[in-house]
C-alpha cells in the first residue's frame, strides 16, 4: 500500500438534479457508495476523506463497511472552497498523494484511482484522467459561431485528480477569489507553474448532472454486476 489518500467532494445541492445527487439511489443503494466504495478496494488508498452531510456520510460508511473513512468537514460555498475545507482534514505530510474526486462520479474504477495514483509517484506534479473529446467544438458568442476548435488536441478532464498535499496546500492558500475562478484542481496547479500529467480516463466515469444520467449509471452498474465486476 502506498499510502494515499482520497478526498471525495459530496456537498453539492444537485441543483440541474433537483435533488443531493451523490445520495440518489442507484440499483438501490445511494450514488455515494459507489464512489467511496471504489477507494475502498483500491489498494493504493490508506484513508478516505469526505466533504458533505457528515452524519449521513458516516452512516453510509458505517453500513456499508467503508472502514478506510477518517473523517469528515462541511461544504464550502463552492467547489473550491469544499476541496480547501476537506484539505484542512488532512493530517499526512506534504510528499503524501492525495486525489480530490467528485463524489458524484460514481462510476469511478479502482483502475483508475490506481493509474493517477501511480503517475504522481513516478515524479509527475499532478496527473488527471482525461478522455478525447468525440463532438465537434464551436467557440459561439451572441448566437454565433466564432471559430471551430481542432478536436484532435482536446481531451475532457474527469476526476480523480492527483497531486501531492503540499503542492495542494499551496495553491489552495490563493485567495478565494482565485479559487472561486477554478473549474477543477489541476487548473490551480498550472496556474502556479505546475506541470500536470493526463493519464487514460474511462468513458464510464461519467459526472451525474441529469436526470438523464441516472439511465446512464444504472445501465452501466447493472452491466457491471453481470460480467462479475463488483461496483
Amino acid at each position: 500500500m502506498s499510502g494515499a489518500v482520497a478526498l471525495i467532494l459530496a456537498g453539492g445541492m444537485g441543483t440541474r438534479m433537483g435533488r443531493p445527487k451523490q445520495f440518489i439511489e442507484i440499483l438501490g443503494r445511494p450514488a455515494l457508495y459507489y464512489t467511496l466504495r471504489a477507494f475502498q478496494e483500491a489498494p493504493e488508498v490508506e484513508r478516505i476523506y469526505a466533504v458533505g452531510e457528515a452524519e449521513r456520510i458516516r452512516a453510509l460508511a458505517s453500513a456499508s463497511g467503508i472502514d478506510k473513512l477518517a473523517g469528515c468537514a462541511g461544504p464550502g460555498e463552492t467547489r473550491a472552497l469544499s476541496a480547501r475545507n476537506g484539505l484542512l482534514l488532512c493530517r499526512e505530510e506534504d510528499g503524501t498523494v492525495c486525489m480530490i474526486h467528485d463524489g458524484s462520479r460514481c462510476l469511478v474504477t479502482p483502475q483508475l484511482v490506481g493509474r493517477v495514483v501511480r503517475a504522481v509517484e513516478q515524479g509527475a506534479e499532478g496527473a488527471i484522467p482525461v478522455v478525447p473529446v468525440s463532438d465537434t467544438v464551436k467557440v459561439a458568442e451572441d448566437g454565433r459561431v466564432l471559430k471551430t476548435l481542432d478536436r484532435s488536441s482536446l481531451r475532457a478532464a474527469q476526476t480523480p485528480q492527483a497531486f501531492r498535499l503540499g503542492v495542494l496546500r499551496q495553491v489552495f492558500s490563493a485567495p478565494e477569489e482565485v479559487l472561486c475562478e477554478a473549474t477543477d484542481d489541476a487548473s490551480l496547479v498550472e496556474r502556479a507553474g505546475g506541470e500536470v500529467r493526463l493519464v487514460p480516463g474511462e468513458r464510464t466515469n461519467i459526472k451525474l448532472t441529469t436526470p438523464e444520467d441516472l439511465i446512464l449509471a444504472e445501465a452501466i452498474l447493472a452491466a457491471r454486476e453481470q460480467s462479475g465486476s463488483r461496483p
